[in-house]
Protein backbone atom coordinates (compact mmCIF):
# COMPACT_ATOMS: atom_id res chain seq x y z
CA UNK A 1 0.00 0.00 0.00
CA UNK A 2 2.53 2.32 0.83
CA UNK A 3 4.27 1.99 -2.71
CA UNK A 4 1.09 2.53 -4.29
CA UNK A 5 1.25 5.74 -3.00
CA UNK A 6 4.37 6.33 -3.27
CA UNK A 7 4.09 5.79 -6.80
CA UNK A 8 0.85 7.90 -7.33
CA UNK A 9 2.42 10.54 -5.55
CA UNK A 10 5.04 10.52 -8.10
CA UNK A 11 2.63 10.91 -11.04
CA UNK A 12 1.28 13.52 -9.51
CA UNK A 13 4.04 15.88 -9.54
CA UNK A 14 5.42 14.73 -13.07
CA UNK A 15 1.89 15.48 -14.48
CA UNK A 16 1.14 18.67 -12.83
CA UNK A 17 0.58 21.39 -15.28
CA UNK A 18 2.27 24.83 -14.71
CA UNK A 19 5.16 23.59 -13.13
CA UNK A 20 7.66 25.93 -11.78
CA UNK A 21 10.99 24.69 -12.79
CA UNK A 22 14.08 26.64 -10.80
CA UNK A 23 16.47 26.13 -13.19
CA UNK A 24 18.73 28.65 -15.10
CA UNK A 25 18.38 29.27 -18.73
CA UNK A 26 21.01 27.15 -20.29
CA UNK A 27 23.24 30.22 -22.19
CA UNK A 28 23.57 29.56 -25.87
CA UNK A 29 26.39 27.31 -26.87
CA UNK A 30 29.16 28.50 -28.78
CA UNK A 31 28.84 28.90 -32.40
CA UNK A 32 32.35 26.71 -33.78
CA UNK A 33 32.92 27.47 -37.52
CA UNK A 34 33.67 24.89 -39.77
CA UNK A 35 37.28 24.31 -40.58
CA UNK A 36 37.70 25.41 -44.29
CA UNK A 37 37.25 22.97 -46.84
CA UNK A 38 41.04 22.49 -48.27
CA UNK A 39 41.10 22.86 -52.10
CA UNK A 40 40.97 19.52 -53.69
CA UNK A 41 44.16 18.21 -55.05
CA UNK A 42 44.13 18.52 -59.07
CA UNK A 43 47.30 17.15 -60.61
CA UNK A 44 49.05 20.03 -63.25
CA UNK A 45 47.61 18.79 -66.46
CA UNK A 46 43.87 18.86 -65.52
CA UNK A 47 44.83 22.83 -64.30
CA UNK A 48 46.32 23.07 -67.75
CA UNK A 49 43.28 21.12 -69.90
CA UNK A 50 39.95 20.77 -67.65
CA UNK A 51 37.68 19.85 -69.88
CA UNK A 52 39.98 16.68 -70.60
CA UNK A 53 39.62 16.58 -66.96
CA UNK A 54 36.33 16.66 -66.67
CA UNK A 55 36.38 13.91 -69.36
CA UNK A 56 38.40 11.52 -67.54
CA UNK A 57 36.70 12.20 -64.32
CA UNK A 58 33.26 11.09 -65.81
CA UNK A 59 33.64 8.90 -67.70
CA UNK A 60 31.19 5.56 -67.33
CA UNK A 61 34.87 3.61 -66.60
CA UNK A 62 35.48 5.88 -63.64
CA UNK A 63 32.19 7.31 -62.49
CA UNK A 64 30.82 3.44 -62.28
CA UNK A 65 26.93 3.92 -61.09
CA UNK A 66 27.34 7.46 -60.25
CA UNK A 67 24.85 10.16 -62.32
CA UNK A 68 26.47 11.84 -65.08
CA UNK A 69 24.96 14.79 -63.69
CA UNK A 70 26.29 14.83 -60.62
CA UNK A 71 29.55 13.50 -62.08
CA UNK A 72 29.47 16.62 -63.81
CA UNK A 73 28.39 18.78 -60.93
CA UNK A 74 31.18 17.56 -58.65
CA UNK A 75 34.17 17.74 -60.60
CA UNK A 76 33.12 21.12 -62.25
CA UNK A 77 32.90 22.20 -58.53
CA UNK A 78 36.22 21.11 -57.32
CA UNK A 79 37.73 22.99 -60.76
CA UNK A 80 36.20 26.05 -59.74
CA UNK A 81 37.23 26.24 -56.40
CA UNK A 82 41.13 25.71 -57.77
CA UNK A 83 40.81 27.68 -60.98
CA UNK A 84 38.41 30.22 -59.73
CA UNK A 85 37.69 32.75 -62.90
CA UNK A 86 39.89 31.30 -64.79
CA UNK A 87 37.62 28.12 -65.58
CA UNK A 88 36.35 28.67 -68.96
CA UNK A 89 32.92 29.58 -69.00
CA UNK A 90 31.32 25.80 -70.24
CA UNK A 91 32.40 24.17 -67.42
CA UNK A 92 30.98 26.69 -64.86
CA UNK A 93 29.33 25.58 -61.72
CA UNK A 94 25.32 25.87 -62.51
CA UNK A 95 25.65 29.04 -59.87
CA UNK A 96 28.14 30.89 -61.69
CA UNK A 97 27.02 30.02 -65.25
CA UNK A 98 24.98 32.84 -66.86
CA UNK A 99 22.78 32.56 -70.20
CA UNK A 100 23.78 29.16 -70.75
CA UNK A 101 21.58 26.16 -71.63
CA UNK A 102 21.64 23.51 -73.60
CA UNK A 103 22.50 23.04 -77.26
CA UNK A 104 19.29 22.86 -79.58
CA UNK A 105 21.31 19.68 -81.40
CA UNK A 106 20.27 17.37 -78.30
CA UNK A 107 24.08 16.63 -76.93
CA UNK A 108 25.24 17.15 -73.34
CA UNK A 109 27.30 20.01 -73.83
CA UNK A 110 26.50 23.69 -72.96
CA UNK A 111 26.44 26.74 -75.05
CA UNK A 112 27.09 29.92 -72.86
CA UNK A 113 26.99 33.38 -74.14
CA UNK A 114 27.36 32.32 -77.79
CA UNK A 115 25.36 32.25 -81.01
CA UNK A 116 23.69 29.71 -81.49
CA UNK A 117 24.66 27.82 -84.81
CA UNK A 118 21.87 25.42 -86.27
CA UNK A 119 23.16 22.67 -88.63
CA UNK A 120 22.59 23.66 -92.40
CA UNK A 121 19.59 21.64 -93.69
CA UNK A 122 20.60 19.81 -96.74
CA UNK A 123 18.07 19.24 -99.39
CA UNK A 124 18.60 15.72 -101.33
CA UNK A 125 17.98 16.16 -104.73
CA UNK A 126 14.67 15.08 -106.54
CA UNK A 127 14.78 11.41 -107.51
CA UNK A 128 12.96 9.50 -110.09
CA UNK A 129 12.60 6.16 -108.92
CA UNK A 130 11.45 3.06 -111.17
CA UNK A 131 10.94 -0.55 -110.05
CA UNK A 132 12.84 -2.88 -112.11
CA UNK A 133 12.81 -6.79 -112.43
CA UNK A 134 15.63 -8.44 -111.66
CA UNK A 135 16.64 -11.72 -112.05
CA UNK A 136 17.76 -13.91 -108.69
CA UNK A 137 18.67 -17.70 -109.25
CA UNK A 138 15.18 -19.02 -110.96
CA UNK A 139 12.66 -16.45 -110.08
CA UNK A 140 12.21 -12.73 -110.44
CA UNK A 141 12.77 -10.20 -107.91
CA UNK A 142 11.39 -6.32 -108.39
CA UNK A 143 13.72 -4.03 -107.10
CA UNK A 144 13.92 -0.17 -107.03
CA UNK A 145 16.21 2.09 -108.71
CA UNK A 146 16.71 5.60 -107.88
CA UNK A 147 18.63 8.17 -109.75
CA UNK A 148 18.65 11.72 -109.79
CA UNK A 149 16.07 14.05 -111.71
CA UNK A 150 17.36 14.49 -114.95
CA UNK A 151 20.25 11.90 -115.27
CA UNK A 152 20.39 9.89 -118.28
CA UNK A 153 19.71 6.23 -118.17
CA UNK A 154 23.15 5.54 -119.88
CA UNK A 155 26.35 4.37 -117.19
CA UNK A 156 29.67 4.53 -117.69
CA UNK A 157 32.19 6.74 -119.40
CA UNK A 158 31.09 8.85 -122.24
CA UNK A 159 33.54 10.68 -124.63
CA UNK A 160 32.31 13.61 -127.16
CA UNK A 161 33.66 14.07 -130.63
CA UNK A 162 32.85 16.28 -133.14
CA UNK A 163 29.97 17.45 -130.92
CA UNK A 164 28.28 13.92 -130.79
CA UNK A 165 27.78 11.46 -127.73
Amino acid sequence: MLMTAMIAAVLMVQSAPGGVVWEQAAAPAPTVEAPATPLPDLPDWARADPFAWERAQCSPLVRGTEDMGACQARVRADLYAVLGDDLPDGLRPAAQLTDCGPRPDGNYALACNAPRREPAVRQAPEQDCRTRPQRQGQGVAWTQDCRPLGSSDQEGLRLRIGGRD
